[in-house]
């Protein structure tokens, strides 16, 4: 079974069990946080178990080295729609 087959496999139970459930939470962050950390793998557990987040709690925007390349590019709209759309009060970068 490929990699593909066995995903949309589990996403078939995941969604007739409704699994799901436990981590709906709203568009704005309940901390009103947005994290700009860097797209390494190890830190998609690791970070928000270090920091103590929740589903929910904050906005994670994520990129190789955490670093903002261009004042007008993705990275730096990701930021300004989680200020002034998501209501972020804080920047953090990790």
């Amino acid at each position: 079974m490929s990699s593909l087959q066995e995903i949309l496999s589990f996403n078939e139970s995941f969604v007739k069990f409704k699994m799901y459930e436990p981590f709906v939470a709203s568009k704005y962050p309940q901390k009103r946080i947005v994290i700009l950390t860097c797209m390494d793998t190890r830190l998609v557990e690791l970070l928000p178990k270090a920091m103590n987040l929740r589903n929910g709690d904050v906005k994670i925007v994520k990129s190789a080295g955490a670093q903002v390349s261009h004042p007008f590019g993705a990275i730096m709209r990701s930021l300004l729609v989680a200020v002034y759309e998501l209501q972020a009060d804080e920047v953090y970068v990790i």
